[in-house]
């Protein structure tokens, strides 16, 4: 059966107004949510829509101190990096735009972008409509369209769009022998590792069926000094070393490349793969590897500590439905997808280049939902084929050509409409929320007048790329930064009570400051990780013994050398109970106990009692009710604002009971704790404003964040 599809291809000019209505259909679908978001008043800063990225904020921090130029040593600032560099020129060139107004837009300008090289792929197996209705499909398609929405700034922006790119060039040397490529293609990977340096995974992977393909089908010695080219300069060097190498290696491979023999070819393979080898190219893809198939409780320095990857939403397994829908927008149209895309590889046996992006797009079940974003495009054209092959069979059935010019041009658009549909229904109710609401960060604001640039806030590493960004202070841990021993210690300062969460915090700060600074000066610091370096200092041999002694009053720190400020948002309360796992784990064994943590909200008050939303009610006589089970409860407290003051009533029932029930009454947010957990900083501090005067101080207190200074 034959399984091509007739030549279809424009002017240049009309190939290029058809890249335009792509681009600007994508963009004009990503504006939806910015004239829903926009509307919120609590989504608001300066009159701006801020993000919704939480780790946009790590690359706008290094942005702003470009701009500013305002980089201090071991701030943790990315003010180096390519995506910030990006950021920073484009405010310098446009400046009636602010910079909060440029990373609101960037993701959707930046991905957008997709649509060019998916069109490219069409024309360059010379079927436009091919390359048309994949780029309508590409650009929106779910998961895509999360990761490159309006407010969604992250490489992520660019991420697909560079792939994409990559895939179209090395097709275009494959099957039209465009030399060109042989300059471009390299280019592209150097610009693409300067910007996203985890890329490099994926593309050897490309290069691997690169070569698989030009063994099998190609044969010619141009096609490996391609693939070794490109192959060089995945080594793992900075972008601008790999740049330079890239040029040495054009320049004597292409004068002598008539000169090069079969075994020079091979040698030169040999000696890539080393280059790979030593500088630890393979290395960083097998971490990743067992970074997102083993997780779980691991060990270092003979401690054992609770694994982060565990607790990271988009790191997680999800099932199959969910890949199918983010990849395609539903189950029929990711299996047409799908026979589209093998249909494609059977007439096109170059497309298997693209299988590695496809199948990590497919293994996002065990990868994570941030995965199906690399088989979103290759799935695209894959039903971009199926619907163009439909329209060159019936095409077949008219004789008069206008029919079937019809049927292979018309047609194949029209097809596309339940794909382009179900993408836009994700899209009209995928109503994400800003990162922080707007008095979130005015309370980071008033923080940023409050502390100094060297000073330090201590809180769960969700918040520390927004604090940097809206405070200018500095971060213990952040959605980068997983250190597994300041991961625990920081659930410690959280979830202990405030005398080991003062003397913690101190201790991790003193410490991370040297360690960072030390690190950006280029200096060798000798480190087995905090928690025994701290126990070496101190002159511990256990553990237990050392984290024992954190709870004295009197423990002998070290020199305060900046302040320390403890940040306490409401929106800690949804994830406690995980921040509780990490430093509620044995490290000697490995041990991990759950936390007895259950956060949730009233529904109702009745005459017997109050009904909260996960199905607990509890009666007036202090019973705690989860369908035939009760249980009885030691205290019910109730904070609240009257007249603009702080209060807190409390109900005292059964002193057996290990139960406390908190009603936090301004934003409606309950939890339900055992005697630990109600003792702990976080509860006593955001939840009763109750404070311990000798190790904290009260800075900025509000319904939404509660920040105190560290006294000691």
């Amino acid at each position: 059966m034959n399984f091509g599809i007739g030549e279809i291809k424009f002017s240049n000019k009309k190939a290029f107004v058809l890249i335009i209505l792509a681009y600007f259909f994508s963009l004009a679908v990503r504006f939806y949510y910015y004239t829903w978001a926009s509307k919120i008043p609590e989504f608001l800063w300066n009159g701006t829509l801020m993000i919704n990225n939480v780790d946009g904020y790590y690359f706008a921090a290094g942005a702003k101190e470009l701009l500013n130029h305002s980089h201090i040593v071991g701030d943790l600032n990315p003010y180096h990096s390519l995506v910030s560099m990006v950021t920073a020129g484009i405010v310098k060139l446009f400046p009636f735009l602010t910079l909060d107004q440029v990373i609101l837009w960037l993701p959707a300008i930046f991905g957008s972008l997709v649509v060019v090289p998916l069109f490219l792929i069409g024309r360059t197996l010379k079927n436009d409509i091919l390359g048309f209705v994949a780029a309508l499909i590409g650009g929106i398609a779910w998961s895509y369209y999360n990761r490159t929405m309006v407010g969604y700034y992250d490489t992520d922006m660019l991420v697909i769009t560079f792939l994409v790119f990559i895939f179209w060039g090395i097709l275009e040397f494959f099957v039209n022998d465009n030399k060109k490529m042989i300059l471009v293609v390299p280019l592209m990977i150097i610009l693409y590792e300067g910007w996203y340096f985890q890329c490099r995974t994926v593309l050897l992977a490309f290069l691997a069926f690169a070569f698989v393909y030009s063994f099998f089908f190609k044969k010619e010695k141009k096609s490996f000094l391609f693939i070794l080219i490109n192959l060089i300069v995945l080594a793992r060097f900075p972008y601008y070393l790999n740049l330079l190498i890239f040029i040495i290696t054009y320049l004597v491979v292409i004068k002598n490349q008539d000169k090069i023999e079969t075994k020079m070819i091979v040698i030169l393979f040999f000696v890539a793969i080393l280059l790979l080898t030593l500088t630890g190219s393979f290395d960083f893809l097998i971490a990743k590897f067992k970074t997102y198939f083993y997780r779980g409780v691991y060990e270092t320095n003979k401690l054992y500590f609770y694994d982060t990857y565990k607790t990271i939403r988009e790191a997680s397994h999800i099932p199959y439905q969910l890949v199918a829908y983010r990849i395609s927008g539903s189950w029929a149209l990711f299996f047409i997808s799908l026979i589209g895309y093998v249909l494609m590889i059977i007439r096109f046996p170059v497309m298997i280049i693209s299988l590695p992006s496809v199948v990590l797009g497919i293994m996002a079940h065990k990868l994570g939902l941030r995965f199906t974003i690399y088989a979103v495009p290759f799935f695209a054209l894959g039903f971009a084929y199926a619907v163009v092959l439909v329209g060159d069979y019936v095409s077949r059935i008219f004789i008069n050509k206008k029919l079937s010019y019809f049927s292979r041009v018309v047609l194949p658009i029209l097809l596309a409409v339940p794909s382009l549909y179900a993408n836009i229904q994700h899209v009209l109710v995928y109503k994400t929320p800003t990162t922080f609401l707007k008095p979130e960060v005015a309370t980071l604001d008033k923080l940023s007048h409050i502390a100094k640039r060297e000073d330090y806030a201590v809180t769960w590493w969700d918040y520390g790329y927004p604090i940097r960004y809206y405070s200018g202070v500095k971060t213990v841990i952040d959605g980068g930064k997983h250190d597994s021993n300041l991961m625990y210690a920081m659930s410690k300062v959280l979830t202990s009570n405030q005398v080991v969460s003062a003397n913690m915090a101190r201790l991790a700060v003193e410490y991370t400051d040297k360690v960072e600074v030390a690190k950006e000066l280029g200096k060798n610091f000798d480190s087995k990780g905090f928690i025994l370096d701290m126990m070496k200092k101190y002159g511990y041999r256990d553990v237990n013994k050392f984290l024992k002694d954190l709870n004295n009053v009197d423990f002998k720190l070290p020199k305060k050398t900046r302040d320390v400020y403890l940040y306490l948002p409401f929106r800690l309360t949804n994830i406690l109970p995980t921040v509780a796992l990490f430093g509620n784990i044995d490290l000697k064994t490995g041990k991990v106990t759950r936390p007895f943590i259950e956060s949730t909200a009233v529904r109702g008050i009745r005459n017997n009692g109050i009904l909260f939303q996960n199905g607990l009610w509890l009666d007036t006589s202090g019973i705690l009710h989860l369908d035939q089970q009760e249980a009885p409860i030691n205290t019910f407290v109730v904070s609240l604002y009257k007249n603009g003051k702080f209060e807190t009533i409390k109900y005292d029932y059964n002193p057996k009971s290990n139960i406390y029930v908190l009603w936090y009454r301004p934003l409606n947010i309950v939890l339900i704790v055992s005697k630990k957990y109600f003792d702990s900083t976080y509860v006593q501090l955001f939840f009763l404003e109750n404070y311990d005067k000798k190790l904290f101080e009260p800075v900025l207190l509000n319904k939404y964040v509660k920040i105190y200074k560290l006294k000691k």
